[in-house]
């Protein structure tokens, strides 16, 4: 088996002028309950309860096992002088007295004056500037002590945006510091024709001669609105609207002729009654709150977008379609992002925090070569062109040997890899897989469940089982199925010299690459190393590096699910990074299987197979 342990990593040394702290000291934890991990539980244990009496540590929720009597699990946040340090924090699992799990991330040793020199209007005041949009809700924005990418902690004001971001910028000068997404891309009971033609059930409602999108039938109400509705253009779904009403999808017979409407209403209840029936998961939210989704939006992709956003302040799920026009609401789809709505909610229920994630960095060459171009540690990458005066540019991240910042044309590059987002797109393509065997015969064609995504609108976005079989069309290179394969990319500080920009450019193994346009961080590409982990897990078989995995098989499917459900929504910290994910994913096979159970072996073999 491959272990858990406790370890501790210090972070790169990267040069900045204080207040900020460079170069603080960061501790990762994964300590399990196997027997081999028995010190690293008892240590970290220790070292949790020492922090907690020095006020380092503040309990931020304590929960009842949602599977599991007699168990509880707590999330510690990290507090510097009473100032929570964004990401920091430790999640405990406790049987009674006895931890039996500890994961998270902390920092040592915190030396930073949390006295702000800006005050909280002023700091919104500059966040609206940079962000170009204004604030989300009326509250203040919070005071917090921020880990910046170039390696230094922080002390910034921050607060949710319209632009769908929240945004933190230093507390003594105002400059932008970081920036975390929030848009996660990609009872009457009637009938109508779905887009693959078949007849879907829609559990609509009927008021005022006409019936509603709006399941009532279900204790988490859903409710579909029609983006393609005329006066759907004048709602902005940045902000609560009390107009939304006016745009919930409808028909006169509750005979749907609307392919978006009828399966995305269809797919979004199906999604609800098998995280109910398999997870004792409720919704969205875990509560039963009401889950909002707008389809027939005029763009491909599909999206989740968290509270503060949405017509009532609690979220929206949002629906495109496909080049030809076909409706991107299939049920693996329409169930990936449900998923993004529960990990969302699980997390910040938690530790008060979405799902962050690690940016780890290994060092790669000198001097990268793609597509005619060529960049080199030294150079500086342009951010902007503008003929009316000089082109924004900012250093390309380089470092030593000995993992310090360097200008020098010896330097190499840092290729880092953004763990949060694609452990969050896994999990999403995940759930979607399992809902889709949960309603559908397994085989090919539509209506049936299989390890693609996305076919059944006529489109194939990634596959499970054999992720190396498709190409991404952006670069020509196969999907990762295993750590080492993974795409990691170039990041260059933006002019002010704290906000980095993930580049174009960047490697997967020894073959470099490069987009379009900066910007992406690989989340969907990265994604399959840890979904293909799952599918090994069910299925079994050879991973293509060689090793056999024995699979519990397609009876036995619920579970694996259950394992990888309770390892993310039951005891994942907010920074977790893929090897941290694989711990949690053995520690929840160990309590609800046991550790020689064939379930706990298969998921044990597959995450080894794909290097977790």
């Amino acid at each position: 088996m491959k272990r858990s342990v406790l370890f501790t990593a210090a972070s790169l040394l990267i040069g900045a002028a204080l207040p900020a702290q460079t170069a603080p000291q960061r501790q990762v934890f994964a300590a399990t309950s196997s027997p081999s991990d028995a010190v690293a539980v008892i240590r970290a244990n220790a070292l949790l309860d020492e922090w907690i009496r020095n006020d380092e540590l503040v309990l931020r929720s304590a929960q009842p096992d949602r599977k599991l009597p007699g168990r509880i699990h707590e999330y510690f946040a990290q507090v510097h002088r009473g100032v929570p340090v964004l990401g920091a924090g430790l999640a405990r699992q406790s049987a009674g007295d006895m931890p039996v799990s500890v994961f998270g991330t902390t920092f040592a040793d915190i030396d930073i004056d949390t006295d702000p020199s800006l005050d909280a209007e002023a700091a919104l005041v500059r966040m609206e500037a940079f962000a170009g949009a204004a604030r989300a809700t009326t509250e203040p924005a919070e005071l917090v002590i921020v880990p910046t990418m170039p390696g230094e902690l922080v002390l910034a004001w921050s607060a949710p945006l319209r632009d769908y971001r929240t945004w933190f910028v230093d507390a003594h000068h105002g400059e932008p510091v970081r920036r975390i997404d929030h848009r996660f891309t990609e009872a009457a009971v009637g009938s109508g024709l779905g887009i693959t033609g078949a007849l879907r059930k829609v559990s609509a409602w009927s008021t005022e001669g006409r019936y509603e999108a709006w399941d009532r039938l279900r204790p988490a109400e859903i409710v579909t609105l029609d983006a393609s509705v005329e006066s759907a253009e004048s709602i902005d779904f940045s902000r609560p609207s009390p107009e939304w009403p006016s745009i919930v999808a409808s028909d006169d017979d509750n005979e749907w002729a609307t392919p978006g409407v009828v399966d995305g209403h269809a797919n979004l209840g199906l999604t609800y009654d098998y995280l109910f029936r398999n997870h004792d998961w409720r919704g969205l939210d875990g509560r039963d709150g009401r889950i909002f989704s707008l389809v027939n939006l005029g763009f491909l992709n599909a999206f989740f977008a968290p509270a503060p956003y949405g017509p009532q302040g609690t979220g929206i799920l949002g629906f495109g379609e496909t080049p030809d026009g076909v409706p991107l609401v299939p049920l693996d789809v329409a169930a990936h992002e449900f998923m993004h709505g529960v990990t969302y909610s699980a997390l910040t229920e938690r530790t008060g925090l979405q799902l962050l994630g690690e940016q780890t960095v290994i060092l790669g060459p000198s001097t990268i070569r793609v597509r005619d171009q060529v960049i080199r540690c030294g150079d500086v990458h342009i951010f902007s062109e503008d003929s009316s005066g000089p082109n924004e540019v900012g250093p390309y991240l380089c470092y030593d040997d000995d993992g310090n910042r360097t200008s020098s044309r010896d330097g190499r590059f840092g290729l880092f890899l953004a763990h949060g987002g694609a452990i969050n797109e896994a999990y999403s393509d995940i759930i979607g897989t399992a809902v889709e065997f949960s309603a559908h015969s397994p085989g090919t064609g539509a209506l049936r469940a299989d390890y693609l995504n996305g076919e059944d609108a006529g489109v194939i976005l990634r596959r499970m089982d054999r992720p190396r079989s498709v190409l991404i069309e952006d670069v020509s290179l196969p999907f990762p199925d295993a750590m080492g394969q993974e795409f990691r990319f170039v990041l260059a500080l933006q002019p002010d010299g704290r906000m980095v920009t993930y580049t174009a450019f960047g490697m997967t193994g020894n073959r470099a690459f490069s987009l379009e346009t900066d910007g992406y961080r690989g989340e969907h590409w990265n994604s399959t190393i840890l979904s293909h982990a799952f599918y090994l897990a069910v299925e079994g078989g050879q991973h293509s590096g060689g090793q056999t995995v024995d699979g519990v098989g397609g009876a036995n499917r619920d579970q694996i699910e259950r394992a990888f459900f309770r390892g993310l929504v039951d005891l994942a910290p907010a920074t977790v990074t893929f090897p941290v994910m694989g711990s949690m994913v053995r520690q929840a096979a160990m309590d609800l299987h046991g550790a020689g159970s064939a379930a706990f072996t298969a998921i044990d073999q597959a995450l080894t197979a794909v290097g977790l």
